[in-house]
């Protein structure tokens, strides 16, 4: 490529810019922002719903994204590949408040679309103790595992009272937890103690 191509390109751009402050149009038939109108978004910034009554040929969309360009609201965070590799490290075992201390100026829910975006997935909690000895066991090998309450039910032919009832400790059913456990390569002791 020669300059007269770049000189040429330069040209057709400074005309370009000539037409749309003569016409106060854009290509695509949008109106130019006109100083006034930054003057109203520099004072009305705060209160979007005055902004939008006086200025009733903008949509919302246009009017923040024109209070962004003049340095007014919040500002899109970039996140380069450093940024990036420290979520991915962090986001799926460290705790809520250690992440927001890492990236200070980010909100929670900002980091959680990031994360979203990028595949990034938080580890799954562990299920809930009921305090039967026997289900609390089986529970944990099916975290370890990584099975859900669904698989264990399917393997162990208990219907659904591992989705719905296991997690209630208060009247527990001995014989599906039984076949829970032996579904699990387990199988359920008694232990008595020597006094």
């Amino acid at each position: 490529m020669s300059l007269a191509y770049f000189a040429k390109n330069a040209a057709t751009a400074q005309r370009m810019r000539a037409r749309l402050e003569r016409s106060g149009f854009t290509p695509n038939g949008n109106k130019l922002w006109t100083p006034i109108e930054d003057d109203f978004c520099r004072l009305l910034y705060f209160d979007q719903f005055a902004l939008r009554k006086l200025l009733p040929h903008r949509t919302h969309r246009a009017i923040q994204a024109r209070c962004r360009k003049l340095g007014l609201g919040k500002r899109y965070q970039r996140w380069g590949p450093m940024e990036r590799q420290k979520l991915r490290r962090m986001y799926p075992e460290s705790t809520r408040e250690d992440i927001c201390a890492a990236f200070p100026n980010i909100d929670w829910v900002n980091i959680q679309a990031v994360a979203r975006y990028y595949g990034y997935r938080r580890k799954n909690k562990p299920y809930k103790i009921t305090g039967i000895v026997a289900n609390d066991q089986a529970r944990i090998r099916c975290y370890e595992i990584g099975w859900i309450m669904r698989d264990l039910d399917e393997e162990s032919g208990t219907g659904r009272y591992f989705q719905t009832r296991g997690h209630r400790s208060k009247y527990p059913n001995f014989k599906a937890i039984n076949r829970a456990v032996v579904a699990l390569g387990g199988y359920l002791e008694a232990r008595w103690s020597d006094e």
